[in-house]
């Protein structure tokens, strides 16, 4: 009976490989690039996740606003709700940059200033990534709101990737839901302080690894979450009204010296 069941399996699995659909969508995967050579192609699927985790906190982005190197997703979450505003980001490379500082290193941003920060796409390039958690949470409001996600798996720029933003961005960290909710903690906010959401399953993964835009995917391989391989972590933190958080010692990366990659919109990475 055993032999049979492995039997039927087999053809089960086999007739399923030769699906005409199946075939075509997963073998764009059979390859050492990305799809069109990383090119911007539709909506990145972190970028689904994270529109789809604000749509659920519309209501935390109000008052004095910032987020990290535009004002463009506060504006269009915020909307009316904001009374201000702004940028942050290490160079002035815009306007909208009200704010020029290095997160990680954030002590001449007053403290207690903003109603609403959204950090995104952020941590996974900032070496001290402790301190720069720390600075996000001393320059909200007491009652603030911090919403703020991490990457499970990217794209590695072994010497660095300027995208015209000021300095060369270095990948550092590929976190797990554990690795920040400890972060958290270090960082002295409590479980009754935060809550966290995790996106993402085996076939996004791949298919954001392999540059596969949102639209090419169903609602079933973008809503199923298996929290075995995350591919976003949404992290919405309520600044304590009595937040004693201590500053973290400094600790500075070592840079490798090579040939920095230069980012286009269109084209995606070119060295």
């Amino acid at each position: 009976m055993s032999n049979i069941k492995k039997g039927l399996k087999h053809l089960y699995w086999e007739f399923y490989k030769t699906l005409p659909m199946r075939y075509l969508r997963t073998a764009q995967f059979r390859s050492h690039r990305p799809l069109e050579e990383g090119k911007l192609r539709g909506t990145p699927i972190v970028r689904y996740y994270w529109d789809r985790y604000l749509d659920q906190h519309l209501g935390d982005i109000r008052g004095r606003g910032l987020e990290i190197g535009t004002t463009a997703t506060i504006r269009r979450f915020g909307g009316q709700a904001l009374t201000q505003a702004d940028a942050i980001d290490v160079s002035a490379h815009s306007p909208e940059v009200t704010v020029v500082a290095d997160l990680s290193r954030a002590d001449d941003v007053s403290a207690n200033t903003y109603d609403c920060f959204v950090n995104q796409f952020t941590m996974h390039i900032i070496y001290d990534v402790e301190a720069a958690l720390y600075h996000s949470l001393r320059i909200l409001k007491p009652g603030g709101v911090l919403l703020i996600n991490f990457s499970c798996v990217d794209y590695y720029f072994p010497d660095g990737l300027d995208m015209g933003t000021g300095k060369p961005l270095f990948l550092y960290h590929w976190f797990t839901p554990i690795g920040v909710e400890n972060l958290l903690r270090r960082v002295g906010v409590t479980q009754a302080d935060y809550s966290s959401e995790v996106y993402g399953n085996l076939f996004a993964r791949i298919a954001y690894q392999m540059n596969m835009p949102a639209e090419e995917l169903t609602n079933d391989e973008l809503q199923h979450q298996d929290v075995h391989y995350p591919v976003l972590i949404c992290v919405r933190v309520v600044k304590p009204t009595q937040w004693q958080g201590k500053p973290p010692e400094y600790r500075e990366p070592w840079h490798p010296q090579g040939k920095t990659a230069v980012w286009n919109r269109v084209q995606g990475e070119r060295v």
